[in-house]
């Protein structure tokens, strides 16, 4: 396991717990709709958050004869449960729970605690995030956030870093709806706080199991790695030119690649043997995410 990704779980979950529990104890002071779905998206992030602890342990088991390829794919079925879980309890939950109070509006009452404890779980989100980001900054290489949460297979984070931007953003929009409530004593601001809430985790929801369905269907890793493989092959002395290179994600930043190579006449079978051994102890060392290497040597 990501010492990096296990750090900004273990921050989500803590960052998470308490600000569950806080919200919980505010939405019955003061029957705020918004912090209702706040509350019940936070529970939600944390038993996600544990999901990812068992994804990733499960995932970091060695290969065996029923799975010779790792368990490495089980961080992204954890991932995907994850994404079923935002979708479900906090997107549709938070989007009828809003929709109803709009409908049926009902007066939430002492606020000021309200804004008090959203000003502090926002707080404690940035904290989270903070060592998510600094987690994932070792792998961006200078890409985007958004480039990087779509081409990362460290799902883990990348679930972290989409959980965290969501409830910071989805804490604003409470914060915005009780301000409005208390300014103008209309109590359907909370409901749209609630609506606003919903629509924004199913759409992180969609975003995240779409980025992991890929991966689950044998994903490839980036073109500009693939590049830097195949290049690496070419530059072999005892390698005339790549026929074929097949690169499929396994797991956390771990690859399977099969290679065709049509390498330089060599002298005897046990020469072209030493020079495939040589070429991937080559390979293994310049790129150490590939796991498993199958070099076929071919005419072409």
């Amino acid at each position: 396991m990501s010492t990096g990704s296990t750090r900004a779980v273990a921050l989500a979950l803590t960052a998470n717990g308490g600000i569950a529990l806080s919200k919980f104890a505010v939405f019955l002071l003061t029957g705020s709709s918004s912090l209702l779905t706040e509350a019940i998206h936070s529970a939600a992030d944390c038993a996600n958050q544990v999901l990812l602890f068992l994804g990733m342990r499960q995932g970091a088991r060695p290969p065996s004869a029923k799975h010779p390829l790792g368990h490495g794919q089980a961080a992204f079925v954890a991932s995907f449960l994850v994404a079923l879980l935002l979708f479900s309890v906090g997107g549709l939950y938070s989007l009828v729970e809003g929709l109803h109070k709009i409908r049926h509006p009902e007066q939430p009452h002492h606020l000021s605690w309200a804004v008090a404890l959203l000003l502090f779980a926002v707080a404690l989100e940035g904290w989270s995030l903070r060592g998510a980001l600094q987690a994932a900054a070792t792998e961006r290489h200078g890409r985007s956030l958004l480039r990087y949460l779509r081409q990362s297979s460290s799902t883990e984070l990348v679930v972290v870093l989409a959980e965290d931007i969501a409830a910071l953003v989805g804490l604003l929009f409470a914060l915005a709806a009780v301000l409005l409530t208390m300014a103008t004593g209309n109590p359907v601001w909370d409901g749209v706080g609630s609506v606003a809430i919903g629509l924004l985790l199913i759409a992180v929801a969609a975003f995240v199991g779409v980025e992991v369905t890929s991966l689950l269907l044998n994903e490839a890793p980036p073109l500009a790695l693939r590049a830097r493989i195949r290049a690496a092959v070419n530059e072999d002395p005892a390698v005339n030119h790549v026929l074929n290179l097949v690169a499929v994600i396994v797991g956390s930043d771990r690859l399977m690649v099969a290679l065709q190579v049509k390498f330089h006449e060599q002298s005897s079978g046990a020469a072209l043997v030493e020079a495939i051994n040589a070429l991937e102890r080559r390979l293994h060392e310049r790129f150490p995410q590939v796991q498993h290497l199958f070099v076929e040597p071919d005419e072409g």
